[in-house]
This record gives structure tokens, sequence and C-alpha cells, in this order.
């Protein structure tokens, strides 16, 4: 009888075990995409940046134009597997890499993690993490540079010169976000909740605009109409100007805090509707942020406030059973309204670009 008990014993143990093992045994599925495309105005300069930039070179470092050809490559790994009966979870990891032919320091590379659980018939727990370790801005005048006379206008520096007062401006972006997704009464419909915590900050000459920023969202993605995805989001983002009154000189007059709201929205449809290609697709966003410093000594920042807005573009096309080709365009427009008249100059742009795209999608099992 106690062999009998033990074998038993033994026997599930095994099948269990066997069962586990199982669970993992799923293929690993990559994507390998590369574009090229051109964007007009890749530093985000203003009409007024613009003449600056022909005047003193410098401000737009090694750059001899405000356009560039961009090349945008990515790998992304996904693994999906059961470590809950009947509920997948999946494991994303995507590297990325960015570069600008203008200007090599404006290229930058992105990393992100991501790990959901499944609960149910669409719905998802979902955490993930992304790190952008360095990104290039532009060239800027550092206040807190002993050169720099606050008095003094750039007109007021020999051209020759006035490159020595121009700093190269970095920052990096860190971010954590937890989202949970959750059916409504439509077929194949869902909304979705996600909190976010980012941590944009700046090299050393520019710590006084280092940012934390919370952000909230909700989302709902109606997949009810046949041939139809319609998706839409609201988002409330508040950034606490971490290094504001720190010690150093720029960081006494400036606050760059703000509260953002943000609406997107887009539609896609497939190959029903359109001739040629499987999917034409269409999304626009609208931004609004407020700048909250109270300083009269921040003329920059108080009582400053912008609209941002971009439309994109895109058509699909199924090349074959692994390849998809993807063309693609989006324009943007930012105008700035404060009490200062200079700043709308210095703070408003316009910007376009188009991507041709190609992904390359596989899998392979490991365990076979």
């Amino acid at each position: 009888m106690f062999k009998f008990i033990i074998s038993l014993i033994f026997s599930f143990s095994l099948t269990y075990s066997v069962t586990i093992v199982n669970r993992f045994k799923v293929p690993v599925y990559v994507s390998i995409s590369t574009s090229i495309g051109y964007d007009e105005n890749f530093l985000r300069l203003s009409p007024s940046d613009l003449i600056s930039a022909n005047k003193f070179p410098s401000m737009i470092s090694d750059s001899k134009s405000t356009n560039s050809m961009v090349n945008r490559n990515n790998i992304g790994l996904e693994y999906g597997p059961y470590l809950f009966k009947d509920h997948e979870t999946r494991v994303k990891l995507n590297l990325s890499r960015n570069l600008y032919q203008s200007l090599s320091k404006k290229s930058y590379n992105k990393y992100s993690l991501s790990i959901a659980q499944h609960l149910g018939p669409f719905e998802w727990l979902k955490l993930s993490y992304s790190l952008l370790p360095e990104l290039y801005l532009r060239e800027y005048v550092d206040k807190d540079n002993p050169v720099y006379d606050s008095s003094e206008s750039l007109s007021d520096f020999d051209s020759s010169t006035v490159g020595e007062l121009y700093t190269s401006s970095f920052f990096s972006t860190e971010v954590m976000r937890i989202q949970y997704s959750h059916p409504i009464p439509f077929h194949k419909s869902y909304y979705s909740l996600s909190y976010s915590k980012q941590k944009q900050y700046y090299n050393g000459e520019f710590t006084e605009f280092d940012l934390d920023i919370n952000d909230f969202k909700v989302g709902i993605y109606l997949r009810h109409i046949p041939h139809v995805k319609i998706s839409a989001n609201v988002s409330k983002s508040v950034a606490d100007n971490v290094t504001f009154q720190e010690g150093s000189v720029s960081t006494q007059t400036k606050d760059r805090g703000f509260e953002q709201s943000r609406m997107w929205a887009s539609v896609i449809v497939d190959e029903r509707y359109i001739p040629f290609f499987d999917e034409l697709g269409m999304s626009t966003s609208f931004d609004k942020r407020a700048f909250s410093s109270n300083l009269i000594t921040d003329p920059l920042h108080k009582g400053r406030s912008h609209s941002d807005r971009k439309t994109s573009l895109w058509v699909k096309k199924q090349i074959s059973n692994k390849l998809i080709a993807k063309f693609s365009g989006s324009y943007r427009s930012r105008t700035t309204t404060s009490i200062e008249e200079f700043v709308e100059g210095l703070k408003s742009f316009n910007k376009y670009d188009f991507f041709i795209k190609f992904t390359y999608n596989s899998n392979f099992n490991i365990y076979y």
C-alpha cells in the first residue's frame, strides 16, 4: 500500500511537471523592421530659430541643414508561455536605433520591455518599462555659463565667437507604466486604464529643466464594426520641475513644471474599402499644455501655454507571408501663446515627415 501511494505521488508529480514544461514550449516571435524617410524640421525649429540658425550656424551644431533623411531600425522579440492554464503571459522586448543623416549626434537608441498577463477575454494586466538613454535636442545657451551675460543678446556678440555661448542639450527618458484592459458590451471591443511615471532628466548644463511626469490615461478600442478599427484615448499629465530652486543660478529664475491634456483618435479600414492596399489608417492628436511658473524672472514660462496638433496617414501592403510594407506621413503644428510676444515666436513650429517601412515577421521554436 505504501509503495502504491509513493508511486501515485511520483506519477502525479511527473505528469504535472511535464504539463508545466509544455506551457513554456511556445514559439518566440521575431519582428525586424527598417524604414527610410525624410524629416523636414528634425530639430523642431521655430521661424525665429530658422533665422538665427542662418546667422549663427553654431546653433544647429555640425548640421548643414535643418532637414534630414532618417533611418529607423527595430528588432522585437515576443514570448508567450502559459504560466497559468488557458491564460497567456506575453513578454516583449524591443530594441530600436534611429539615425539622422544631417546630424549624427541626433541619432539615438531606445529599449523597452513589457510583460502582459491575460486574465480573461480582452482582459489584460500589463507592466512596461522603456528607456531612451540620450536624445539630443539642439544647441542652447547655458545661463549658468560665466561667459553668458543676461544683459546682452546674441546680436551683441561677434558671429565668429557666438558659438562659445552654445552648449549641446541632451536628455534621457525613463518610463514605467501599468495598464489594465477590460471588455465592453461590443463584440471584440474593450477599454483600458493606465498610469505612467516618467523621468525626463537633462545633461549637467541644463538640469534646471529636469522633470518627473505623472500621466493618467483612459482609452477605448472599438472592433464591432466589420473591417473597421476605431481607437481613442484621453490623458492628463502633471510635470514637476524637480530641480526648481535647488541652488544653481538658472534654477532660481525658472520653473518648467506644467499640466497637459491630450486627446488622440485613429480609424483603420482594411482591403474591403481600399484598392490594392491591405490597410488604410489615419490618426490625429491634440495636446494642450499650460506651464505653472508664476515667476516674474521667468518670461519663458510664466503665462505660457501651447496647442500641439499632429495628423498622420498611412497605408500597408502585405508583400508576402512574412513581409509587410508601410507608407506613412505626418504633419505637426505647435502654436504657443504667452504674455511675452518673443516667446510665441520662439516656441511655435511646424514640421512634416514621410517614411517607407518594411517589416519582416517570423518565429522559431527553440524546443524542436
